[in-house]
């Protein structure tokens, strides 16, 4: 199961990057590291503003796209919601309820080893599978049955 960076990873990363780590940064990072349910901008600095009162939500966003650019973290589109944020960036896939937004990983070798398309004019670098459907609770709220 692929993990998240250790405080001395991303310390060591940033200063290699030559990109100031503010405390603030460092926050954001353990907060979404710290969960799994691929949390919006929006939903980080809730949880935040409990320890960080001054954090504002522009410096949540704007530290989730440093983090995105040094490759720490992986921006997961919802087609319910605004974009999430996954502190996983090894190759992993998602399942995807379309009715609450849920979001969960799925590890799979199998889709890891899928081939890529011939797709002229295009350099394919890497693939994501996002399965869409609906999750056990809303299933169940619907009357639908889940595998």
């Amino acid at each position: 199961m692929p993990k998240t960076r250790s405080r001395d990873e991303i310390r060591s990363l940033f200063k290699a990057k030559k990109v100031p780590l503010t405390h603030q940064r460092l926050a954001v990072y353990e907060e979404l590291s710290a969960r799994h349910d691929h949390p919006s901008a929006e939903s980080l600095h809730e949880s935040l503003r409990k320890d960080y009162p001054s954090l504002s939500l522009a410096t949540v966003y704007k530290t989730l796209q440093t983090l995105h650019r040094m490759g720490v973290v992986a921006r997961v589109d919802s087609p319910t919601s605004q974009a999430r944020y996954d502190a996983i960036v090894e190759t992993h896939h998602h399942a995807v309820c379309t009715a609450c937004g849920r979001i969960r990983d799925l590890f799979d070798a199998s889709l890891d080893r899928l081939p890529a398309p011939r797709t002229p004019g295009f350099a394919v670098s890497g693939h994501s599978v996002h399965f869409h459907g609906l999750c056990a609770d809303c299933a169940k709220a619907s009357g639908s049955k889940t595998r």
